[in-house]
Formats: C-alpha cells, sequence, structure tokens
C-alpha cells in the first residue's frame, strides 16, 4: 500500500512536470520561395529573369532546405551566393540571420536580420525571428516590441501569434498569453503547442475547467503529443479516474513510444494492479531510452514486487554500474539483500 501511494502521487506529479519548459522554441520563420515556379517569381519590379532566377531564388531556395536539415554552413554559402548577385534580397539576409542564430552566432544573426529589415521593411518574419534572438539574449522587451511589428504586418500569422504568447507567459502576464494563443489557434485550429500552452495559461489563470478542455482537445487532434497526455491524464488519476489515464496513455504509445509516456502507462497499471502489463509498461520505457534511470529502477522495483528477484538484481547492478550513488535503487538492494 506504501508504494500504491507513492505511484499515485508521482502520477499527479506528472501535471508539473510536464509544465516545467511550456514555452519550447519560438518558431522561425524561413520567408519565401520554399517552393516556387520561375513564371511566378517576381521583385518588387518586375518578373525575373532566368539569370537572376538561377543565382538568387534557387539559390535561396536550397539554402532554406539545407538550414531546415541543420547543414548550416553549407546553407550560408547558398545564402552568400545569393547576395553576390543581388544584396538587397531579404530572403537571402532572412536565410543567413536563421542560420547563424541556429550556430549561436549571435552578433551576425542580428546583424542580417536588421538588413533584412532595413530591405524589406514590410515583411513580417525578420522581425519574428529577430524577436527570437532577443528572447534567447534575455532582452523580453525588445522580442515582444518586434513581434508586435510583425504582427502589424501579418495579423494572420498563428506563428507570431504564438510567439507573442509565449512571451506573456514567460512575463507571468497568463491573461494576454491566453488572448495571443486563442488567436493562433483560431488561426490554425492544428497548432497542438498553441493549444497545449493555452492550456497552461488558462491553468496559471486558475481556469481548470477551460484547462481541461483545451487538453482534451488537444490530445484529440494530436494524440502523440506527450506533455498534454501526461497533463490529462493526470488529471483523470486526481479524478480517480485511472481507466480513462490507461485508455490515454495506451493511444498516445501508439503514435509516440516516448520514454515519459510509458513510465506514466507503468504507473497507472500499477495503480490498477495490473501487475504484468506494469511489467511490459516498463520494459517498453526502457527499451525506448536505455539510458533513463526512472524506468529501470521502476522496473526492477516491478520485478521485485512480482518476486522476480533475479531480473531485479541484474537491474540494480546495471543502474548501480554507472550511477553508484543513486539512493533509490541502493534502498532497493537493501531490501532485496535483506
Amino acid at each position: 500500500m506504501k508504494f500504491f501511494r507513492s505511484i499515485l502521487i508521482l502520477g499527479i506529479l506528472s501535471l508539473l512536470l510536464a509544465e516545467e519548459d511550456p514555452m519550447g522554441s519560438m518558431t522561425i520563420e524561413y520567408g519565401g520561395h520554399d517552393i516556387i515556379e520561375l513564371g511566378k517569381a517576381y521583385t518588387k519590379q518586375q518578373y525575373v529573369d532566368q539569370n537572376y532566377y538561377e543565382n538568387v531564388i534557387e539559390f535561396v531556395q536550397a539554402g532554406n532546405q539545407l538550414s531546415k536539415r541543420g547543414e548550416f554552413s553549407e546553407a550560408i554559402l547558398r545564402f552568400q551566393h545569393a547576395l553576390d548577385n543581388d544584396s538587397t534580397y531579404i530572403f537571402a539576409h532572412n536565410g543567413l540571420g536563421n542560420a547563424y542564430l541556429k550556430l549561436n552566432d549571435l552578433d551576425k544573426a542580428e546583424k542580417y536580420f536588421k538588413k533584412a529589415i532595413k530591405f524589406g521593411p514590410t515583411y513580417a518574419f525578420p522581425y519574428n525571428n529577430l524577436a527570437n534572438l532577443y528572447l534567447m539574449k534575455g532582452e523580453k522587451d525588445k522580442a515582444r516590441s518586434n513581434l508586435e511589428t510583425a504582427l502589424k504586418y501579418d495579423p494572420n500569422s498563428a506563428y507570431i501569434n504564438y510567439n507573442l504568447g509565449n512571451i506573456y507567459l514567460k512575463n507571468d502576464d497568463p491573461t494576454m498569453a491566453q488572448y495571443y494563443f486563442n488567436k493562433a489557434v483560431d488561426k490554425d485550429p492544428g497548432f497542438c503547442n498553441a493549444r497545449y500552452n493555452l492550456a497552461i495559461a488558462y491553468k496559471h489563470m486558475k481556469w481548470d475547467g477551460k484547462a481541461i478542455a483545451e487538453y482534451k482537445e488537444l490530445v484529440d487532434i494530436c494524440p502523440g503529443h506527450a506533455k498534454g497526455v501526461l497533463n490529462l491524464a493526470a488529471y483523470y488519476i486526481q479524478s480517480n479516474k485511472v481507466e480513462q489515464a490507461l485508455v490515454l496513455y495506451r493511444q498516445a504509445v501508439i503514435i509516440n513510444p516516448d520514454t515519459e509516456l510509458y513510465l506514466a502507462l507503468g504507473h497507472a497499471y500499477h495503480n490498477a494492479g495490473y501487475n504484468q502489463k506494469e511489467i511490459e509498461a516498463y520494459r517498453s520505457a526502457v527499451n525506448s531510452d536505455s539510458s533513463n534511470i526512472d524506468a529501470k529502477y521502476y522496473l526492477a522495483l516491478a520485478y521485485y514486487e512480482q518476486d522476480m528477484i533475479f531480473s531485479s538484481k541484474q537491474l540494480i547492478d546495471e543502474i548501480l554500474l554507472t550511477n553508484p550513488d543513486d539512493s533509490k535503487t541502493l534502498e532497493l538492494k537493501k531490501k532485496i539483500n535483506l
């Protein structure tokens, strides 16, 4: 019974654990020309010729694709080639800013975002990305100001509204945060992270009913969203609806075989008295991430409680080999040796 109570408490605390980092990363906008045909490519003045398309637009398109794959050094070469042929091309400046931002060269990133703004003052995405940079530097007021400018030029952007909501959530202003998250969801009903942060904003406002309703909407649209599943399941556990939590976890791990989800599933099975399924869930957690100490510990503990002492000892030795001071594992080893 003592272990049962400890696991139930852990299940409830998953609500807090899932909220530790609601911000995630702000969304970067790459700008245009991810997909474009020559006949539709144009500058402010006129449609472009073949040479411009091949030496500017195509190089920016290639640079964006390289950046999205994490090949930032190669991307920088493509953007620079584009600027060699048109030094005012905002998409190339923006692309360079994004690449240097990912490389954590904030000075160069800021330089190129500001150049993109200089040559394209009514485009929203460089302001959005510059705001991301300022947030990384801890300059939240500058970040908010740039996002507000971005929103002026692109009021229908779900991403910009989402990022503004994140700023207000980080500033402990959930009322304004939920306003912008709601706008983001209105623009893009499938924007899962916006829905998740909207639920968190509601919870901070103590609107628990709305938070739970938003979690339900979230996991219906995005059933593999780990944090949303953990938080909604924690509500079910708090409400003594363990079977509903089990259904939620089982659906989630099919789509997203996440270690934390498998751990939570194991805890819920334990609470419901499904001992064999509990072991299977913990095994899946270990298989999902063999370096996760909690997964190994709870599997060892489940083995011990089912009198599978040899298997429990094996896992304990494995944990202590790399983490010799892990207190809960040492305590379990002591129980077995007694």
